[in-house]
């Protein structure tokens, strides 16, 4: 069985990774942190390729292809850490859209308009939401929103389903949120909102698969360039008189490593590959959060130490990698919550 990308999709990843890797030099990078933290220039560039939309139906604007070419470029953002909106709209907001609200999506794929998910509430789950809904309205408070300064909508999720609230509507508040990487999030409050009902409940679960998958596919191109650098330090850096590459202990980490950073791409592209043929994923992206959680993290604090000083520098690269993933750890749920909720599923199988 052949496993291989299609020569449409090397091209297609190909086109990501020149862009972004052009763009998101470090010295831009940290211009576009001071003075803000977003980078709608490079979304805007990347709509007017035909990137953004590669997902979205081509009545809307988008190429009509599936989520594996989403997922082509989610890797790619997470190599190059581009403070761009791609986990929210390309990964969630436009699957979710195009089965249940297909009129929200005019202006999403040439990067004119920005929906994001508002899932988090200030204590619980994301998997049970409290968030009052009544004549519809919505009342209550979200945090942690990613890209929710520069929304125009938002997808809520509250007890009862999924609604649609513009961010302009009467009753909404937004407050920027500073976050671990850079990039600020949004605590939006809703104050008898005007919402408009997209799903019941039980959508809310396949909105989390596509969130889960997409990070996860981020987290595969944080942590890929994460042991590249850590690779290329280690084989220069030189101590008593040898490469430190070649001691043992060294070398061992180094390994463990790429094997976390393999079994990340590995369970996220099992997950995404679902999300494409239309099959049920909740398994599969519940493990490939943990992984990217749990692996993610063992990966960045390897390479970080095996750079020794070097590496908690904030002007070298590797700092902000590291960030970045602390950041995709915790949202929907880090390591503990992933495992409870797998085990959940697990148990709900019918043997």
């Amino acid at each position: 069985m052949d496993f291989s990308f299609s020569s449409d999709q090397e091209e297609l990843r190909g086109l990501a990774n020149r862009v972004l890797t052009d763009r998101c030099t470090m010295e831009h990078l940290k211009e576009i942190e001071d003075a803000g933290g977003i980078d709608l220039a490079l979304w805007r560039e990347l709509a007017d390729l035909g990137i953004v939309g590669i997902g979205m139906p081509e009545a809307d604007g988008g190429a009509g292809l599936g989520f594996a070419e989403v997922a082509i470029v989610l890797e790619e953002v997470g190599r190059t850490v581009a403070q761009v909106p791609a986990m929210p709209v390309m990964g969630m907001a436009a699957p979710f859209l195009s089965e249940y609200a297909p009129a929200h999506l005019a202006g999403l794929a040439s990067g004119e308009r920005i929906v994001t998910v508002a899932l988090h509430e200030l204590v619980g789950d994301v998997h049970t939401p409290y968030l009052s809904a009544a004549g519809g309205t919505l009342t209550g408070v979200k945090t942690n929103v990613p890209f929710g300064t520069v929304a125009d909508g938002f997808i809520v999720s509250a007890a009862d389903g999924l609604y649609y609230v513009d961010a302009k509507a009467s009753g909404v508040t937004v407050e920027r949120q500073d976050a671990t990487d850079g990039i600020p999030d949004a605590k939006v409050t809703f104050n008898g909102a005007a919402a408009e009902k997209l799903a019941g409940i039980d959508a809310l679960d396949r909105l989390i698969e596509y969130g889960q998958t997409s990070q996860s596919l981020i987290m595969a191109g944080v942590t890929a360039k994460a042991v590249e650098i850590m690779s290329d330090y280690v084989k220069e850096r030189v101590q008593f008189e040898r490469q430190i590459a070649t001691f043992q202990a060294v070398a061992q980490r180094a390994a463990d490593c790429r094997i976390d950073s393999d079994a990340i791409k590995l369970t996220a592209w099992g997950a995404a590959m679902r999300l494409n043929d239309g099959l049920p994923a909740g398994e599969n992206a519940a493990s490939a959060k943990y992984w990217a959680s749990e692996g993610g993290a063992r990966v960045v604090r390897a390479c970080t130490h095996l750079h020794g000083g070097v590496g908690v520098d904030r002007d070298y690269p590797l700092h902000r990698y590291y960030l970045w993933a602390k950041k995709q750890e915790l949202f929907l749920g880090g390591t503990t919550q992933s495992l409870l909720h797998l085990g959940k599923l697990l148990a709900d199988t019918p043997v």
